[in-house]
């Protein structure tokens, strides 16, 4: 699955990803930076928990944590815990 970095709380590190599927999905950052626009790859359609998955913009893999799948746009704010 692909997808691209959409919105980011920093503060939180929670991300919305906008995928390939036309679904947003959240994931928590468990150290590295990403930023809005950058496009991700990951194994998978529905991944739960620790992952590695590949940030193609900057050539490089990362651990992040999935949360949530197939979010609706208008609960964004609310997955990102603002």
């Amino acid at each position: 699955m692909k997808g691209q970095v959409v919105e980011i709380n920093q503060r939180r590190g929670m991300v919305a990803v906008f995928t390939e599927d036309e679904e947003y999905s959240i994931i928590e950052l468990l150290g590295d930076e990403l930023e809005t626009g950058d496009v991700l790859q990951w194994n998978g359609h529905y991944p739960l928990g620790s992952e590695t998955i590949r940030n193609l913009t900057k050539r490089a893999a990362m651990t992040v944590y999935f949360q949530n799948h197939s979010v609706p746009k208008s609960q964004l704010r609310q997955q990102l815990l603002y």
